[in-house]
């Protein structure tokens, strides 16, 4: 997803990994696009004037739409802290999203005009970079064109996520993700993860093992706060990455915990629903 949505130009390997439609994942600051910026200047002698405050449009919230040429259908995530996340894929029987890549970045907006960078991580291990420049209308629509570092283009056309599916203006809620989740990495890997009443989060899966913590965010929207460490068997043990999960219920009462996180050179998603 990217950014806002990010374009993506390779074809879908058989190799799928099925969610609900709803998921998330791009993009920008509570901070940085929801504060009023402002300038001004001064003549000389006694004459001065002050230009008007521009107002920053945010685009925090959980979002989806279309990314072209592609026809992926992406969604995103955009924190309060500038950072953004998103998954992306094509839909299928039943509305469930076969995921084939994910993107992880930030944005910042000037009045309602968007820009941002990401990196994005396809299921077979290929890796890009890219930029995204757009629009936000304030809790109506984010749009506008992504590059890529392989010098393809895209353009993207998102609007908000359903409150009665997904609700990103509530206080997150530990209790609704504690238990077993059996589910798979990005890759396709089959992988079970552990999240206990004291926000411990474990887990498994390819003979690698990992735990970590997963707490509500401290900005207050429905998002948890996760942070990962690989242990034994893995192929960097030791590897902090950090990141966000979300949880929700769809309409047919099946229950989606996704985990996206991150570090400098390396991302993933865990995907489950019980």
């Amino acid at each position: 997803m990217i950014i806002v949505g990010i374009i993506f130009l390779l074809p879908i390997n058989i190799r799928k990994i099925v969610v609900n439609k709803l998921l998330l994942s791009l993009l920008v600051s509570a901070s940085a696009l929801g504060l009023t910026a402002c300038g001004g200047g001064g003549g000389s002698g006694s004459s001065s004037s002050a230009s008007t405050p521009v107002t920053n449009v945010s685009a925090a919230g959980a979002w989806q739409g279309i990314a072209n040429p592609t026809g992926y259908t992406l969604d995103l995530i955009v924190m309060p802290s500038g950072k953004l996340y998103t998954i992306f894929g094509t839909v299928i029987s039943g509305g469930a999203l076969t995921v084939i890549g994910a993107d992880f970045g930030s944005a910042s907006t000037i009045g309602n005009a968007l820009s941002g960078s990401f990196t994005e991580y396809f299921y077979n291990n290929q890796v890009y970079t890219g930029t995204i420049t757009g629009t936000v209308v304030a809790n109506t629509s984010i749009s506008g064109s992504s590059v890529y570092n392989n010098g393809n283009k895209g353009t993207f056309a998102l609007t908000p996520l359903s409150a009665s599916t997904y609700n990103f203006n509530t206080p997150a809620v530990l209790s609704n993700i504690t238990g077993s989740w059996s589910g798979t990495l990005l890759n396709g890997v089959a992988t079970s993860v552990t999240v206990s009443s004291a926000g411990i989060m474990t887990g498994s899966g390819g003979g690698c093992s990992f735990a970590g913590t997963i707490a509500p965010d401290p900005s207050g929207v429905n998002v948890f706060a996760t942070t990962i460490t690989n242990g034994v068997g893995c192929t960097t043990p030791g590897l902090v990455q950090t990141g966000i999960s979300i949880s929700y219920v769809t309409n047919t009462g099946t229950h989606q915990f996704i985990t996206m996180v991150n570090s400098a050179n390396t991302g993933n998603v865990f995907m489950a629903q019980r």
